[in-house]
């Protein structure tokens, strides 16, 4: 499933977990009325912590067409095809009674269900009278129909009424983006009255969760306690102080009632070591900074090359992504507002420092420096603190293969970069350093070169997104050295020296390091030199319009 898609009907984005996402369960959002996907985004950092989050937009909302006469039926059959098997639904208002729905009809579908604000009877009947009555529901079918905009922002009002926060929650609330189709309108408050969901939760047997506002004045609290006698296998919580928007407004507790849910589900496979830490990638560059250029001969040649390739434009946004000490920010800027970002804060600090000394130096000789302001920005490139659709053209150099998560990655690339931007990227293949880690394995088994990803597990990663890849092209670079000790000092220099788990603690005794340096000796060249091959790929990425 592509990050972000339309089918013939739905608006359906995949957001991955931050980490480990090829073992994270899926959860599935479902919105609810007079509302689009977007709701859920304030939440989305921590979903993300263990969660792979497919955000859908019902008929009508947000980016999917209306459908004024979809039935309830045809509505679920039109729902599978986007929920991954053994997925988690979580529907909040109407969302959780369409996910009730949709585990009562597909109960082999779904693994764990959570509904946030959700009356699994919304209208009241002679048997459940914890609901809007019938009348003033009617009254308000006829005020949507009548007068949309404006029932719409008062409908706002009572999402927020008597909640914690209260004005805050209003005005992001407005912020949010609001449906304007009126036979979307009325056909989800159809669809509202029309289900009755009471029997769908006695009968749902996967791990059930249902979350409600103490101060909601759309679902009364005590319908917690009458699910309890409802389906007492579920769990009913009433948050205090919580409106209709709880998912907002107590996010971590929601979210910590979600993980028990999804633990209680068995969806919470152990995660298994990352090959890196980001803070010991960050660490070690940081280190690196003050040394960095002085031994980054390799990395010059491959950013001037990747730089050669690139065509930005005339103006627009540009991210550098991994800037490093920012030589490049630099030399776009001169063209472009730059964003430069690195994970590492010392590398920044050294950036912005030569930014500044080189600022005072033109203002010094009287050189317009205007156009070479540059935004320094220290942040992870799978969860970049970037609008949405904000950027008009992205380079990387040798970053993008000290990244973890590349799924995550190339989404955050994805949302960012407007549609027709170009993303230019190096990175380094698995066959990097094939000299070094051979001159190792004859010592040990444990890990002493750093580990890149794959080209199948990068093409795995892009096709989860809607970019597409315009080129692609591999260069072998071989760099060579007079003695070992001078390729080693250089990867320390660079920051680049073995930051993957599994490397071995403590310092290797001598016998060792002599048995690896005779290993990589016998690997001279017919002059002499020790060669270090590093396999470089060039891609040339575009996001579809």
């Amino acid at each position: 499933m592509n990050s972000a898609m339309q089918n013939q009907t739905w608006y359906c984005e995949r957001v991955p977990a931050v980490t480990d996402s090829a073992r994270a369960p899926d959860l599935v959002l479902l919105h609810g009325w007079g509302m689009s996907s977007d709701v859920w985004r304030a939440w989305l950092p921590l979903l993300r912590r263990r969660c792979n989050v497919i955000l859908l937009d019902l008929p009508g909302f947000g980016r999917s067409p209306a459908q004024p006469e979809l039935s309830s039926d045809a509505l679920l059959d039109q729902l599978k095809p986007l929920i991954p098997a053994r997925a988690a639904l979580l529907g909040w208002s109407l969302g959780g009674a369409i996910a009730l729905a949709f585990a009562q009809r597909f109960p082999a579908h779904c693994t764990a269900l959570m509904t946030i604000a959700c009356n699994p009877c919304f209208v009241a009947r002679d048997d459940w009278q914890t609901a809007m009555t019938a009348t003033t529901f009617c009254e308000f079918q006829q005020q949507i129909a009548q007068n949309p905009t404006t029932t719409l922002q008062r409908f706002l009002a009572l999402q927020v009424r008597g909640g914690d926060g209260e004005r805050e929650l209003l005005r992001w609330l407005r912020l949010q983006p609001q449906a304007e189709n009126v036979a979307a309108l009325t056909w989800a408050l159809n669809l509202l009255a029309q289900l009755d969901m009471r029997t769908a939760l006695q009968q749902c047997a996967v791990p059930c969760a249902h979350l409600f506002g103490g101060a909601d004045a759309l679902v009364p609290a005590i319908v917690a306690e009458k699910i309890g006698m409802t389906a007492p296998q579920h769990w009913a919580v009433v948050i205090d102080g919580a409106a209709h928007l709880p998912f907002i407004s107590h996010a971590e507790l929601c979210w910590q009632h979600l993980y028990r849910l999804l633990a209680a589900a068995k969806l919470l496979m152990r995660a298994p070591l990352l090959q890196r830490e980001k803070k010991a990638v960050a660490n070690s560059f940081g280190r690196a900074a003050s040394s960095y250029d002085g031994a980054a001969e390799l990395q010059r040649q491959v950013a001037t090359n990747l730089l050669a390739q690139s065509e930005f434009g005339e103006r627009g946004n540009v991210l550098d992504l991994g800037c490093g000490t920012g030589v490049i920010s630099e030399h776009l800027a001169r063209s472009h507002n730059v964003i430069a970002l690195d994970l590492a804060e010392g590398m920044l600090d050294f950036a912005r420092a030569r930014d500044s000394g080189t600022k005072t130096h033109n203002a010094a000789t009287e050189i317009d420096n205007s156009e070479t302001a540059i935004h320094w920005l220290c942040a992870d490139a799978e969860n970049l603190p970037l609008a949405d659709v904000s950027i008009d053209a992205i380079f990387s150099s040798l970053a993008l293969q000290w990244c973890e998560n590349l799924g995550a990655v190339f989404v955050e690339i994805e949302r960012v970069l407007r549609d027709g931007g170009s993303v230019w990227i190096s990175t380094l293949g698995p066959e990097t350093l094939t000299e070094l880690r051979a001159a190792w394995h004859a010592v040990d088994a444990h890990i002493h070169v750093n580990q890149f990803a794959a080209r199948d597990e990068i093409e795995a990663a892009l096709r989860r997104t809607n970019l597409t890849v315009l080129s692609w092209r591999e260069e072998n670079i071989v760099m060579r050295y007079r003695e070992l000790r001078e390729l080693t000092h250089e990867l320390k220099a660079l920051g680049a020296h073995n930051v993957n788990s599994g490397r071995p603690d403590g310092l290797t005794s001598r016998t060792r390091l002599q048995r690896f340096s005779a290993a990589y000796d016998a690997r001279r060249d017919a002059q002499g030199l020790l060669p270090a091959t590093y396999q470089v790929w060039y891609l040339r990425l575009a996001k579809n319009r």
